[in-house]
């Protein structure tokens, strides 16, 4: 029996929709809204005062040009931060979101991936700020994802009724004891979440898998066609606008 909530899509939105809008910005996610899409994959974290803002990255660098640390950031802060004019001018101006804020752009009906990104430090009280808003606009059609195990663990102790997801990759970003499905075999999470190279998949022998994949992040429309044909519950990509169809 397929675990993930009822109605997950085969294919998530990464970010939203991150080739046409800034990466995890409200205008990313209205757009895969706009295309039809029926879900996406997004990242949270804590910043320094304790909201819970959608950001990828640990540092501010890349996306708004700044060399501190979001953890060390209060909202106010962020808040004043251009997070659009890197991917470009049109887009001068857009803010780094609040979760809620992007819950409430995206509606009840399109599911979410939501990815925790986290050090082992924060990982109980990301778990308990993400609990407090679930629980405040009612959702269930979600899971939650992370390579870090202690926050999937802190995850289903708090909320036993949404699943988990372990991710997993083999790149030198990734710290070295974490490359080789270490988070699913500490979390025991329910559901699979590797990087495309690591899809349990081949043409000579599609998988059948007690737990579903979610692959990440594939922009080929024919890939993602063989992998959703040899048995991965969901694909992930940057490319919604080829893909809500699938």
């Amino acid at each position: 029996m397929n675990p993930l909530p009822e109605g997950w899509p085969r294919v998530l939105a990464h970010r939203g929709a991150s080739s046409l809008a800034p990466e995890n910005t409200l205008s990313a996610f209205q757009r895969a809204r706009e295309l039809g899409c029926r879900g996406v994959e997004l990242d949270i974290q804590l910043c320094a005062t304790g909201e819970v803002i959608v950001f990828h990255d640990p540092y501010l660098k890349r996306i708004a040009g700044s060399d501190v640390k979001v953890a060390d950031s209060p909202f106010n802060a962020l808040r004043k931060l251009d997070a659009g004019r890197h991917f470009s001018p049109a887009f001068a101006g857009e803010r780094i979101p609040l979760f809620e804020e992007v819950l409430e752009t995206l509606g009840s009906d399109i599911c979410i991936d939501i990815e925790i990104k986290t050090s082992g430090i924060q990982s109980a009280q990301t778990a308990q700020a993400l609990q407090r808003i679930l629980q405040r606009h009612n959702r269930r059609n979600c899971i939650i994802s992370s390579f870090n195990p202690f926050a999937l663990l802190s995850c289903q102790r708090l909320m036993p009724d949404i699943l988990t997801a372990a991710i997993y990759c083999s790149d030198r970003g990734v710290p070295w004891y974490l490359r080789h499905r270490e988070c699913l075999f500490i979390s025991r999470a329910p559901i699979l979440k590797p990087e495309r190279r690591l899809a349990p998949w081949s043409p000579e022998r599609p998988i059948y898998t007690r737990a579903p994949a979610l692959v990440w992040t594939v922009d080929d429309r024919n890939e993602a066609e063989r992998l959703l044909s040899g048995g991965v519950a969901s694909v992930i990509t940057n490319r919604i606008q080829d893909m809500c169809d699938l």
